[in-house]
């Protein structure tokens, strides 16, 4: 039977043709529980399928993953891809090994399909094995305290299209939902239900107007700063918007971590990341901002890790972006972050941006201009490393000489998500890099790396981890070694970025308590017993050629790098480390 056409079906089978309409077509997990009949539904998705010469699989597969890697991998699909993904545990306690990746789906705003089954009704109060109910773990309230409106429990069949047609709603609001799986209810019979075609969102003409009108009227006479947030990087065209922007105000623009996607590395005005491993053109740009300066923030970024919590200083702010109610917003704005005068539009962000543009060719703004940024935006003098380890400054310059078109890169909650704008200074043409760091969950790579791989096997998928990271998710490696991920793990036995932070912290404390010290492992010993290819690469990089070489020239097989780091060499600078 074809339930994508039939009149009746079960409600599994009816779940499968709702998550295909909204194009999910890949769902990683563990089988087992109130699983077992939504997974029957869905044919396995091996490793082998995922090769750029294998045509796009037919409908929604399944990955067997391990619950904390599958958290992450509908959030690898999206940043590869732009299409949602899903992911799945079965009853009880590993709910809670996917909600690593589900908080970080809420605090990036990324839709992301969460699927987990509930102890039936009737075993409440006869201590079920794996008891979700309010005398177990109380899943649901625990759930719906980091979602209020995005869980969506299917136990009734009368009900379940509206749910899910509730649900749908939420993903296009860039927000992920959690579908709660009752057996009584998805064994019943009912239609198949499929999402309707949504028409792109469009931009109200008379508020694109008002805040183009507003925003011209202030600008006159004065600077304009411009911050580059990360749902610039939802869009292909950003990086040669902003460039127009910038060169139209005469207005000098940063970044955020991920904002860095919708920058161009030849736009003159450039002057790099803010905050956290921030560049000293951007920082020195940032904290001179005042009540004389007019801000642009394009796409919201209101996080620790780009403002450090301080307001945004400027006497006028305005602000573009494309979610409604996301994260960091109180009532539906960003208001409160503002030190001065304060507007918004709510609008997809390519088509405001090019409204903006057409309003500032034919009004040609009256701005102070500013001259472009220095040419190394870093004016820190940065010590060698102690011999016998990576100098993780060489070895960053090194590789974005050697990314091919079409990368895509994840930097781990390890020293490489900070100090790698450091080095690079400039987003690359033809590479995308992400970082998690709102939710800051160690061990995010492996996941997000095979959620892009699956999504976008014609692509380069790269990622960086600590040793720390990485005890997260070893026992998950099997799963990817034929995936073609290149993962580079930085060796320093130690938590890197607490032994950094902690000489700021607790300068005084000594060293055995300040706990940041871990244990050696074989790291290539593991990786070959998972089926990965392993190499180590030597202190001068004479051999990243030679390794770069044989990764791609095997492109299905999984390599790790192991790179030896020496955990006090600075690089990127981390303020948050004052905040605590």
């Amino acid at each position: 039977m074809d339930i994508h056409v039939a009149e009746t079906v079960t409600g599994y089978e009816a779940l499968v043709v709702a998550l295909e309409s909204w194009g999910i077509e890949i769902c990683a997990g563990v089988t087992g529980g109130g699983t077992i009949r939504f997974l029957e539904q869905l044919p396995p998705l091996h490793a082998e399928e995922a090769s750029a010469d294998q045509p796009e699989p037919d409908g929604m597969r399944f990955l067997s993953l391990g619950e904390y890697a599958s958290g992450f991998v509908p959030l690898g699909v999206y940043l590869a891809s732009g299409r949602i993904g899903a992911c799945v545990a079965t009853t009880g306690a590993a709910t809670k090994l996917l909600g690593c990746g589900l908080s970080d789906a809420k605090l990036h705003d990324i839709p992301a399909v969460y699927i987990i089954p509930a102890s039936p009704v009737e075993t409440e109060g006869l201590s079920p094995l794996q008891d979700t109910s309010r005398h177990g773990s109380h899943m649901l309230a625990q759930l719906r305290a980091e979602l209020p409106d995005g869980v969506f429990v299917l136990d009734d069949a009368a009900t379940m299209d509206r749910q899910l047609r509730q649900a749908h709603a939420q993903l296009q609001r860039c927000k992920p939902v959690v579908l709660v799986l009752d057996h009584v209810a998805l064994k019943t019979g009912m239609a198949p239900h499929r999402a309707p075609p949504q028409p792109d969102p469009a931009l109200a003409s008379a508020e694109a107007d008002a805040f183009a009108e507003a925003f011209c009227r202030r600008i006159r006479g004065r600077r304009v700063v411009i911050l580059a947030g990360e749902e610039l990087a939802r869009y292909p065209d950003a990086p040669l918007l902003t460039s127009r922007l910038c060169e139209r105000l005469g207005a000098p623009i940063v970044w955020s971590i991920n904002g860095a996607n919708g920058v161009e590395r030849g736009n003159p005005r450039g002057h790099g990341t803010i905050s956290f491993g921030g560049n000293d053109a951007a920082i020195r740009l940032w904290q001179g901002i005042g009540a004389e300066d007019v801000l642009l923030v394009l796409g919201a970024c209101p996080d620790e890790y780009t403002v450090n919590l301080a307001p945004y200083a400027a006497g006028d702010t305005f602000v573009l972006t494309g979610l409604q109610d996301g994260y960091g917003q109180v009532d539906g704005g960003f208001g409160h972050r503002a030190g001065g005068a304060y507007r918004q539009l709510v609008a997809p962000l390519d088509t405001a941006l090019r409204s903006l543009l057409g309003r500032l060719e034919w009004q040609p703004p009256e701005t102070r201009r500013t001259g472009p940024a220095p040419d190394d935006l870093n004016t820190r003098r940065l010590e060698a490393p102690r011999p016998g380890h990576v100098d993780m400054a060489a070895l960053f310059r090194a590789l974005d000489a050697r990314w091919r078109p079409g990368t895509i890169g994840f930097d781990d909650v390890c020293l490489a998500y900070k100090d790698r704008q450091y080095v690079i200074q400039r987003p690359h043409p033809h590479a995308r890099f992400f970082s998690l760091y709102r939710g800051s969950a160690m061990g995010n790579v492996l996941g997000l790396a095979i959620g892009a791989r699956l999504a976008a096997p014609e692509s380069d998928v790269v990622g960086f981890t600590g040793d720390g990271c990485f005890r997260l998710f070893a026992g998950y490696l099997a799963e990817a070694r034929d995936l073609g991920i290149l993962l580079f793990l930085l060796d320093n036995a130690s938590y890197g970025i607490i032994e950094q932070g902690v000489q700021t912290i607790i300068p005084d404390a000594p060293a055995s308590r300040r706990h940041h010290r871990l244990a050696r492992m074989d790291f290539a010993a593991m990786a070959g017993a998972c089926g990965w290819r392993s190499a180590a690469l030597r202190p001068d990089l004479a051999n990243l050629d030679d390794i770069l070489d044989a990764h791609r020239h095997d492109a299905a097989a999984s390599t790790l790098v192991t790179v030896p780091v020496d955990p006090g060499h600075i690089l990127g600078i981390n303020p948050r480390a004052g905040n605590l």
